[in-house]
């Protein structure tokens, strides 16, 4: 007995001694990442694995959740061995564990007295999330299997004698129940009673589905994160149920870590695997992809990034969003994936010298089609802008070629940035640019000044330095006022303090667009890609 004693006082200590160092990521509105450097007591954390059934009726997710399984099974080991406590949620699964140790161990912990309203109960949303744009759309189940291949799995399960729609039977047996320490439970009372009675204050779920069970089940991220628990997400080890033909139209694994991203804002932090068991945190591989997508690379200055609309209102479509969106509801177009690399103040001698090229543009999935939206900097801060710019123009397309050997180049005009400016002298240069390339040239620059007759003001944002405003009306403008160093500045979307600041001088100076002109960019983008892939429909 006193070894046993000691034994357990010696494993104890070791736990204490040896507590786990995470990193915890959540997202601040507008989608910045803040990390937090944690301590936690091993003793006090549990790990909750959801859902990982050894079927399902969507043969991908079988797939997707068979690669994840080892490194989850790694991490659930490495886990266990630092003394945190392991339960196993197969939801609906519970006959084959009845009556084994980690079953009853869950059956039989003590209720809790403090017992939460609807622990019991699926938890759909919680008010965090009531504001929010939901990041996809799975109202069709999130099945993303070929349907001849769906039709076919579901054909096998019927032949094993299962139910198609829910052949799951039991927990994958790739993850190892340890009898002697881990719990078996799908009760969110009965995982309540567990946390409570070990006094289990930190909790991280992992498993499938993450925007489905992983967050709504009664054990789920939600139900922790409103009844007080130190909740957590290991990001890495989950899947969604997201079909790429919906809604927003992007990659299955893209579809996740969207929901990942609302997940670390609205509900709660998240951690990777690699800080538990050492190690690469998990990816899938390009066998559990899906389907090949084309990749579609924007590259321009302030007017492409929109980095004042994605500041303002980070959670509306923006401008690669609106041409992905578009051209998706072209039914006969392949999926496409639209990378949005515009940054302020960039010109092309500074994309390509100061680095950012070989960092951000070269380093992207292979591209298939680029659309370039240089020029307004270009002739205020390129030296010899007449002859540079075209120089700098060519170089740039050069290295495009030998970089993305498979893409279409589009080399585009600008839009009409001043009033009143038809901008020829840069538009000649790109159009001449692009009949020596021997590339069609795109130029947006129509369309987007045919809008602007609608209303002058209707395609740009507003910002006007604060110093400018008079004192009288410093208290309307008070939460328009973003940072500026020492000169803040007051930055509008739209029309809403025209009153007040319309008649100033300036207050209508800065033409960069905002949600509205990047549509209009969108819309313009989507039917001149749409339109040359179906007269090109064998280019790739």
């Amino acid at each position: 007995m006193k070894r046993l004693l000691l034994a357990l006082w010696c494993s104890t200590n070791v736990f204490a001694q040896n507590p786990l160092s995470v990193s915890l990521q959540s997202r601040n509105p507008a989608g910045g990442k803040q990390i937090v450097q944690e301590q936690w007591a091993a003793a006090k954390t549990a790990i909750i694995v959801c859902d990982m059934w050894d079927l399902h009726h969507c043969k991908n997710a079988v797939s997707r959740v068979e690669e994840l399984a080892p490194r989850m099974n790694e991490v659930l080991e490495k886990a266990r061995e630092k003394g945190v406590f392991i339960i196993h949620a197969p939801s609906s699964c519970m006959k084959p564990y009845e009556g084994t140790p980690a079953r009853e161990r869950a059956r039989s912990a003590p209720a809790a007295a403090r017992q939460p309203d609807k622990i019991a109960d699926w938890c759909k949303q919680i008010p965090a999330e009531e504001a929010a744009i939901y990041p996809i759309d799975q109202s069709d189940g999130g099945e993303d299997d070929d349907p001849a291949e769906h039709a076919a799995w579901a054909r096998e399960l019927e032949a094993r004698g299962l139910n198609p729609k829910a052949p799951w039977t039991r927990q994958l047996p790739a993850l190892r129940i340890d009898q002697e320490r881990d719990a078996v439970s799908d009760s969110g009372v009965e995982i309540w009673n567990l946390l409570e009675a070990r006094g289990l204050q930190n909790v991280i779920l992992m498993g499938v589905h993450l925007n489905m069970c992983v967050s709504g089940r009664p054990f789920g991220l939600r139900q922790m994160a409103r009844n007080g628990r130190h909740v957590v997400l290991m990001r890495d080890l989950s899947d969604s149920m997201y079909n790429p033909a919906r809604w927003p139209f992007v990659s299955h694994q893209r579809g996740t870590d969207l929901f990942v991203e609302h997940v670390e804002k609205r509900i709660c932090p998240s951690i990777t695997s690699d800080q538990i068991a050492g190690g690469n945190f998990f990816s899938f591989s390009t066998a559990t992809a899906g389907k090949k997508r084309l990749q579609v690379l924007l590259l321009g200055d302030s007017t492409t990034e929109a980095s004042i609309p994605k500041m303002l209102a980070p959670e509306e479509a923006q401008l690669e969003d609106g041409i992905r969106i578009l051209l998706a509801a072209e039914k006969d177009l392949p999926a496409m994936d639209v990378y949005n690399l515009g940054l302020s103040g960039e010109y092309i001698q500074r994309l390509l010298e100061s680095g950012r090229y070989d960092r951000d543009v070269a380093t992207k999935p292979q591209a298939d089609y680029i659309f370039i939206r240089y020029g307004l900097n270009d002739r205020s801060k390129r030296e010899g802008f007449e002859t540079n710019f075209s120089k700098d123009f060519h170089t740039l397309i050069e290295r495009l070629r030998k970089d993305h050997p498979k893409a279409t180049i589009f080399p585009m005009s600008v839009i009409p940035y001043e009033v009143g400016s038809n901008n020829a002298s840069i538009n000649d240069q790109v159009k001449k640019v692009a009949e020596e390339e021997g590339l069609a040239f795109f130029d947006i620059h129509p369309r987007y000044e045919a809008e602007l007759k609608k209303g002058a003001n209707m395609l740009n944002y507003r910002r006007f330095p604060l110093a400018k405003v008079p004192e009288a009306l410093l208290p309307i403008v008070q939460s328009y006022v973003r940072p500026g160093g020492k000169d803040p500045y007051v930055v509008v979307l739209d029309n809403r303090l025209d009153a007040h600041l319309g008649h100033l001088p300036g207050w209508f100076a800065d033409r960069h667009p905002n949600l509205a002109g990047y549509q209009v960019i969108a819309s313009e983008t989507a039917k001149f890609l749409a339109d040359w892939i179906h007269k090109h429909p064998t280019a790739h």
